[in-house]
C-alpha cells in the first residue's frame, strides 16, 4: 500500500484540456480563494461571458464574526476583486455537496439555455467533480468540461500537513461517492439526477 501513496493525488485529478470558449464558467465551492480566482482568470482570458457560483453553506468562521456569507456569494466577491464585473456574475446560493452543486448547475443551464460550461475546481477534486457532472446532468454533461486549477501535489504530498489533510479527505470523499453515486449508476440504480427528482 505504501508504494501507492505517491500516486494518490494523480489518481484524483484529470488531465484533459478545457475548451477555449464556452457559454459560462462554473466555480465549485470550496478551496477559498483559489477556485474563485481561477474562475476569474478564465473570465479575463475571454473563455466565457458569465461566471456562475453555487453553494449555500456558510463557513463557521464567517458566522462567528457576524458575516454569514454563503459559499456562492463569498466566491463571487473574491472573483469581483479579481476582475469579474458584477453583471457577469450569476450567484446561486444553493447546494451543499459536489453532487448537489452539479444539480444546481444543471438547473441553471436548463433555465438559461447555456450548453457549454467550463467547471473550475481543484486538481484533487477534479475526478469526483467530473464523474458527478456526467451522472447528475445526463445529456447536458456533454457540454461541460472540468478545468483543474490550483495546487498540484507531488509525490511527497504526505510530508506536509496541508496537502496531507486535503488529499486524504478528498480520497475518502471519492470512496464515499463511489459507493453512494458512481457504483449504483454503473449497476443501473440511478441516483438523483436532473431527470429523476429526489425525495421531497
Amino acid at each position: 500500500m505504501l508504494v501507492l501513496l505517491p500516486f494518490v493525488p494523480a489518481s484524483l485529478t484529470i488531465w484533459s484540456a478545457s475548451p477555449s470558449a464556452a457559454d459560462a464558467i462554473f466555480v465549485f465551492p470550496g478551496q477559498v480563494p483559489e477556485r474563485a480566482r481561477c474562475g476569474a482568470e478564465l473570465y479575463r482570458a475571454g473563455v466565457a461571458p458569465r461566471v456562475v457560483f453555487s453553494g449555500e453553506q456558510i463557513a463557521a468562521e464567517l458566522e462567528a464574526i457576524g458575516q454569514p456569507i454563503d459559499d456562492a456569494t463569498l466566491n463571487a466577491r473574491i472573483a469581483s476583486a479579481a476582475g469579474v464585473p458584477s453583471n457577469a456574475e450569476v450567484i446561486l446560493p444553493a447546494g451543499s455537496s459536489t453532487w448537489e452543486d452539479a444539480l444546481v448547475l444543471g438547473r441553471w443551464m436548463e433555465a438559461s439555455g447555456a450548453r457549454t460550461v467550463v467547471a473550475v475546481t481543484s486538481p484533487t477534486h477534479a475526478r469526483r467533480a467530473q464523474y458527478s457532472l456526467r451522472l447528475a446532468l445526463g445529456p447536458l454533461a456533454r457540454g461541460v468540461s472540468v478545468s483543474p486549477c490550483g495546487d498540484r501535489y507531488g509525490w511527497l504530498w504526505w510530508t506536509t500537513e496541508r496537502s496531507l489533510v486535503r488529499v486524504t479527505l478528498e480520497a475518502l470523499k471519492f470512496l464515499f461517492y463511489s459507493v453512494r453515486h458512481f457504483l449504483p449508476a454503473a449497476l443501473g440504480l440511478h441516483p438523483q439526477t436532473l431527470d429523476a427528482p429526489g425525495p421531497s
